[in-house]
């Protein structure tokens, strides 16, 4: 063990001090933050900005990045060099390089999270290159660019606890393809990497879509959001400190009421919360996804029957869909030619028919399987909208509504119809025809004012909301009722961990490495 660990690991045997200041007096100031971020968005911006208020404002001594597709071709090219692909550009064969070569890894190692092993193991051998007198002091941050799958999160956040955070950056799909397409990409290719870095169906491949939505920021960044980017991340870095009076915005507010009202929802597929704020931004109704009962309003507990689904047993729109799915395999069945029914449809003594296996493969794998109009539950958002007109007249008419979910194309019609403005999200859904079936009135365009907009919401994460946002310590003022100003360049961090528990966490990192035979130690 080198002497910077094993000195960060020593009792304090020194007298004069309690406990609690000798275990305080273990905490580290470090920082990790994650990337998470759809290929082609403008991540620069966001990582140049937290170098450089670091450094400057917060007195960091260094903020490494750590590039996890540097580690995908140090590890993959001892396997495969690059292949340029055929009636392609060379950017797209080195990105499709670095994808593949992700995947690969994954699966060799059978260890979705090993690119991550290999970052954390990276952030251990920089501190153990450090003075041992120097290892508490150390004021560093480690950015790590960036985050595919929800395994690689769930380590960082099991290592490095509430030290760690994510910042989910997006940036407008033209402008996405644009920046790829500047890289040397034709913007057919960029159209097809993006596709593929958002979620590949596949056990070891990229998922960055349902990852995304796990952030604890989520940050626009665009060429026409410039100034705002610039502001969001100096005022993320005052929650992180806990440096300035910082108070949400109506929109983290409204999203933070949405999240919670997902938390009344019995539905057996997902919870879903909305909540709706007038033109001043005040929030005028919320909304979740549960079934209606006689009188008005949703089911909520009580000491009687509710006669919600989980309470039936199961979920009516499965149900439905298997009877209807159950009567077009009756039909097709009715004009086959008997050796063409086989044991798939019904079982028979008749020869298994491959036709019929595949008919059968054909219709679940279609757009069949996106029906939605069979559940007995309200949508969250078609909740807030009724409850809202009822409470309050008119004042929804220019308003906002935030969903924790991607509208469906049901919801939707009657979303434009209510007078909506904007509708923020967090979770896509893929089911959704919003844009296919009311591309008159609904755009993802952010600069399409003419339209109601569907827009990806940025802020503070619902998850964190109450955290950032509460006082840790009544610390606000002085004695003599002045602002307290703290000196930015030593302030610690809000959350802080103990240098004597982090190297065990990322010990058991690296020994995994071993482990699985990428190296050796």
């Amino acid at each position: 063990m080198s002497t910077a660990l094993k000195t960060s690991l020593d009792l304090d045997t020194k007298k004069g001090k309690n406990t609690k200041e000798k275990i305080e007096n273990t905490f580290t100031d470090e920082l990790i933050f994650g990337i998470c971020s759809p290929i082609g968005s403008l991540t620069k911006p966001i990582i140049d900005l937290s170098k450089e208020n670091l450094k400057t404002i917060y007195g960091y001594d260094d903020v490494f990045v750590i590039k996890i597709s540097d580690l995908i071709l140090q590890h993959y090219g001892k396997v495969k060099e690059l292949e340029l692909y055929e009636k392609h550009t060379e950017e797209y064969s080195n990105l499709k390089h670095k994808i593949e070569g992700g995947n690969f890894l994954r699966k060799e190692y059978n260890n979705n999270s090993i690119l991550i092993e290999l970052a954390i193991k990276r952030i251990r051998e920089d501190r153990l290159e450090t003075n041992s007198e120097d290892i508490l002091g150390r004021r560093v941050c480690y950015i790590i660019d960036s985050i595919k799958n929800i395994e690689e999160l769930e380590l960082l956040r099991a290592v490095y606890r509430d030290i760690f955070y994510m910042f989910s950056v997006f940036s407008p799909d033209k402008e996405r393809i644009d920046s790829l397409h500047e890289k040397g990409l034709s913007k057919p290719e960029a159209k097809e990497i993006i596709s593929t870095d958002e979620h590949e169906d596949i056990e070891h491949g990229q998922n960055v879509r349902d990852t995304f939505v796990d952030g604890d920021f989520f940050v626009r960044s665009s060429n026409s959001n410039n100034k705002n980017t610039i502001l969001a991340m100096e005022k993320y870095l005052h929650l992180i400190f806990n440096s300035k009076i910082t108070t949400p915005t109506s929109h983290e507010t409204a999203m933070y009421f949405a999240k919670s009202a997902a938390g009344n929802s019995s539905c057996l597929s997902r919870q879903v919360g909305a909540t709706i704020i007038d033109v001043n931004g005040v929030p005028i109704a919320q909304g979740w996804n549960d079934v209606p009962k006689a009188g008005g309003n949703l089911y909520r507990d009580s000491h009687e029957k509710t006669h919600r689904c989980f309470e039936l047993g199961h979920c009516t729109n499965v149900i439905h869909k298997e009877d209807i799915f159950s009567e077009i395999i009756s039909e097709i069945e009715n004009i086959l030619p008997d050796e063409q029914v086989g044991t798939v449809f019904k079982p028979t003594k008749r020869k298994k028919s491959e036709l019929a296996i595949e008919i059968e493969k054909v219709i679940r794998n279609s757009k069949f399987k996106n029906i939605i109009e069979y559940s007995r539950s309200i949508h969250a958002e078609m909740h807030a909208i009724v409850i809202g007109s009822q409470l309050t007249g008119n004042k929804m008419v220019g308003g906002d509504l935030f969903c924790t979910t991607y509208p469906c194309h049901n919801c939707a019609r009657h979303i434009v119809l209510a007078g909506i403005k904007n509708i923020y999200y967090i979770e896509p859904y893929k089911k959704s025809l919003c844009l296919t079936l009311h591309s008159d009135s609904l755009t993802e365009n952010e600069d399409d004012t003419s339209k109601v907009r569907i827009l990806l919401y940025d802020g503070v994460a619902p998850r964190r909301y109450l955290e950032f946002f509460s006082i840790k310590n009544d610390n606000r003022k002085n004695k003599d009722g002045t602002v307290n100003n703290p000196v930015l360049t030593t302030i610690p961090p809000k959350n802080r961990l103990s240098l004597q528990s982090i190297p065990v966490l990322e010990g058991q990192a690296i020994h995994a490495l071993n482990e699985c035979g990428i190296l050796k130690i």
